[in-house]
């Protein structure tokens, strides 16, 4: 990942593009099937319904006319109050939105490795995630990571994090501690040390 994604102050200029508050939960979501935009916004209503926060979910790359579908689909129309979807969100923001996230949501059915995971923990943001394809293995053994295609353990996970401050803090501490295993710096300097090691094994 881009070593511009770290932690940040100073975010509310451009986090309030995109959402007016300063206390929301992100995911980045689109039509794609595996993003699992069902499910992931039916566990946000269960996570509302018993949240005594309730705080708003931004919802990056999708239109109003698709999610307003789901919606129906889910019969959870009651939840669009909370959410915001300012459709595009460019790529030099991003960085300011994890920062502001309490929690990033990346519930994908598959994904082939899961940069935005990575992305929000160098950031400093809690990371939710599924516990299919590689997710699982770039999470680590302290992600903390749900069924996607159980919307009770998602929510679980979400009120967890908003009723336990000590957990919702490991959590950012555990995070940042595991991106910087794939930073770009990290991995230059094990390619090096391997090429040293060939090097030295040449010698002999």
């Amino acid at each position: 990942y881009s070593q511009h994604f770290h932690p940040l102050s100073g975010i509310s200029a451009i986090t309030h593009k995109y959402i007016h508050s300063d206390d929301y939960l992100f995911f980045l979501g689109n039509t794609d099937p595996k993003k699992n935009v069902p499910r992931t916004l039916k566990a946000y209503s269960l996570y509302l319904k018993r949240s005594s926060r309730k705080r708003p979910l931004l919802i990056a790359d999708l239109r109003e006319d698709k999610l307003d579908m789901i919606l129906r689909e889910q019969h959870i129309e009651e939840i669009k109050p909370y959410l915001s979807y300012p459709g595009y969100i460019s790529n030099k923001d991003l960085a300011y939105l994890y920062n502001g996230a309490f929690v990033f949501l990346y519930t994908s059915l598959r994904e082939s490795f899961g940069i935005p995971m990575l992305e929000a923990m160098a950031c400093g943001t809690p990371v939710i995630t599924g516990n299919t394809s590689a997710m699982p293995e770039i999470a680590g053994k302290g992600g903390l990571l749900a069924d996607p295609f159980n919307e009770e353990e998602v929510a679980s996970l979400l009120l967890r994090l908003e009723e336990d401050q000590a957990f919702h803090d490991e959590q950012i501490k555990y995070g940042l501690q595991r991106s910087r295993l794939f930073s770009w710096n990290h991995t230059a300097r094990k390619l090096l040390q391997v090429y040293m090691e060939v090097i030295q094994s040449l010698k002999k």
